[in-house]
């Protein structure tokens, strides 16, 4: 494959995509929402697209499960192991807040809900020119995220399977997401007020304007 050269070359050539389906659980369908976005170039070599960075994970709706009667821990449990370590490291009395308290009355504010990115990977030969960058910012502009948590796990596996990733990738990977607004919680997570996102950003300024 002939490589870009350069990033804006890159960032022109990219294709993304990103899907959203309910679980495939009825029981979590109408409160779990499973996301995956990809980036794809184009390979001379291979005459086919290459995927050189994916995003996974969850967009999990807690205003509706509260209003159905069910507990936020409970409910993460029944998605993943990863999220029932979310909620024992980082849940306050079993409750999701967002990470910086109210400005009017300095008061904690609960999440309406979670977003939680399982994966983000990009393609080693593609690392450090935005496609992880540019994953990230769809969040905001594919999923509704108005008053939620955006959390993760910032503890990457090696690009060998079953291997831990070396420190110094894991502190490169940890400062990468600091960059984007993702601050230290408990354990590897990290959190983001999602109201952070450019997307909306963007959407709170039209408001504003109106």
């Amino acid at each position: 494959m002939d490589n870009p050269t350069n990033n804006d070359t890159l960032q022109q050539e990219i294709e993304f995509e990103f899907s959203l389906k309910p679980d495939p659980d009825e029981t979590l369908s109408q409160y779990v929402l499973n996301f995956e976005g990809s980036a794809t170039v184009w390979d001379d070599e291979a005459a086919e697209d290459r995927t050189i960075g994916t995003m996974r994970g969850y967009r999990i709706d807690f205003a509706s499960a509260l209003h159905d009667g069910l507990d936020q821990v409970e409910l993460l449990d029944s998605v993943s192991s990863e999220l029932s370590d979310f909620a024992s490291d980082v849940l306050k009395n079993e409750t999701c807040y967002l990470p910086e308290p109210n400005r009017d009355t300095g008061e904690e504010k609960e999440c309406e809900g979670l977003v939680y990115v399982s994966e983000l990977s990009v393609d080693p030969a593609f690392r450090s020119r935005g496609v992880g960058s540019r994953l990230l910012q769809r969040i905001g502009a594919m999923l509704d995220v108005t008053n939620c948590l955006i959390a993760l796990k910032a503890f990457p596996l090696a690009d060998e399977l079953g291997k831990p990733a070396d420190p110094s990738y894991i502190a490169k990977v940890k400062h990468f997401y600091e960059k984007h607004g993702f601050k230290h919680s408990e354990g590897e997570f990290m959190v983001k007020d999602a109201s952070l996102c450019e997307a909306m950003k963007k959407r709170m300024a039209k408001r504003k304007k109106q």
